[in-house]
């Protein structure tokens, strides 16, 4: 069985990833999803960040402004000053549009030195969702100023996000590229697995399903955890199938609904300490 790395983000392993905050309870990606993320203490608070056209973080999911707030349009040609005049939480509702209880709240869209400065304890992962590798350099400058850099896990699907990264800041846990853990399931479905001595990346983030493939197997799991690889998928909000994946091996999951995913995590491991050591 290979050696997992042991970067000081995994200590101890996180299990639950707080999907963009609490997003079953809040406006997804801000502060009053993260701050009642926090209440359940996840391992993990999840996130996504974007430059703006005046080169600022925005924690933002989507390319565009229209699915979470009252604005329209690229969320990366705006200015921070004009990102801060939408309504972050005008959408949200959680009776399907009934009620928008956050709505004229003074929800706002948050910047990563925002999150940082809030939770100062906490770890993050962050995903670069800005195509561009020049970004990497004045992204770890506001970790470092944060004292966040062990941390923080970064993840990206471009790859050349992560390559750069990597350059800069070897010692950071990242994740897989789209193009890695493409390669990487390829490797796997065509039996060359083996053939890979080492990877670069510290986490597989996948959903369970890609396409009309089951990626997230007991087999595939079994394999990635011989290699060395962690296995964090997403995103989950059963907790038949948060229980179900558990049971499987995966290492953390992401979840919108944090105290369902805390709970089962907690039950799970209490088992596992009934059985004795279960090899994670």
């Amino acid at each position: 069985m290979a050696t997992q790395r042991t970067k000081t983000f995994f200590l101890p392993e996180p299990r639950v990833l707080a999907h963009r905050g609490y997003s079953a309870a809040c406006p997804e990606n801000t502060m009053p999803a993260f701050h009642k993320a926090v209440e359940f203490d996840p391992d993990v608070l999840e996130t996504d960040v974007r430059l703006t056209r005046d080169g600022r973080f925005v924690v933002f999911h989507d390319d565009t402004l229209e699915r979470t707030t009252n604005g329209a349009g690229p969320v990366e040609q705006r200015t921070l000053d004009e990102l801060r005049r939408f309504d972050a939480g005008f959408r949200f509702t959680r009776d399907n549009g009934a009620t928008f209880p956050f709505r004229g709240a003074g929800v706002f869209i948050p910047t990563l030195e925002d999150l940082l400065d809030a939770f100062p304890d906490r770890r993050f992962n962050i995903e670069l969702k800005t195509k561009s590798p020049a970004q990497v350099e004045s992204y770890l400058s506001i970790l470092k100023r944060y004292d966040a850099l062990d941390r923080v896990l970064t993840a990206s699907e471009y790859g050349p996000n992560i390559k750069e990264l990597r350059r800069q800041c070897p010692t950071m846990a990242t994740s897989f590229s789209l193009y890695e853990a493409l390669w990487l399931y390829f490797l796997y479905k065509s039996g060359f697995l083996f053939k890979k001595k080492s990877f670069t990346a510290d986490a597989l983030q996948i959903p369970e399903y890609y396409g009309t493939s089951h990626v997230v197997t007991p087999a595939f799991v079994r394999l990635m955890r011989e290699r060395g690889v962690r296995v964090h998928v997403w995103t989950i909000n059963r907790p038949e199938d948060m229980q179900r994946l558990l049971d499987m091996g995966v290492h953390g999951i992401f979840s919108d609904e944090v105290a369902i995913l805390k709970n089962v995590v907690r039950e799970h491991e209490a088992r596992a300490a009934d059985d004795g050591p279960d090899g994670a």
